[in-house]
Order: C-alpha cells, then structure tokens, then sequence
C-alpha cells in the first residue's frame, strides 16, 4: 500500500456536506427521523442552524438545513463536497 503524502502547509480539507431542504409539511423531527433515524436528534438541526431557525416550531419550505454528523442520504436530503 501507498502511504499518502502529508498535505501542504495552509492546505484546508473540507469533509462532504449533508443538507436538508425543508418540503411542505416538514419540522424538525420529521427532518431528523429521516436524517437520524431518531427524531430526538432534532436539537442537533436546530442547534446547527439557529441563524436561520427563530423558533423550532415554524421552518418554511426551500430552507436548506446543515444536517451535523454522518447521516445517511435520504429523499429530500442532498450531499455538497467543497474542497
């Protein structure tokens, strides 16, 4: 096997995003069951994106949501690589 070269110096890695975009009908557990498989873990969405969250209890559709941590893709859920 290969090692792999160290990165340079003031290189940044930037691992996949998981985003949610918000459909008609979605809250926070809804989103996190999907995402999770727990909709417990709708503290963690909410905590991500308080900036865009006033109140848990009213998101809107076309919001798009950082889903924290490794969560499986899903309908509705979509995966963005910066690097």
């Amino acid at each position: 096997e290969a090692a792999l070269a160290p990165a340079a110096p003031g290189t940044v890695f930037v691992p996949g995003v998981s985003t949610a975009r918000v459909i008609r009908g979605d809250n926070l557990w809804s989103i996190s069951r999907r995402a999770y498989g727990n909709g417990l873990r709708y503290t963690v969405i909410f905590d991500a994106n308080q900036r865009q969250i006033r109140d848990p209890n009213r998101i809107y559709p076309g919001q798009v949501f950082v889903l924290p941590g490794e969560a499986p893709a899903v309908q509705g859920q979509t995966r963005e690589s910066r690097g």
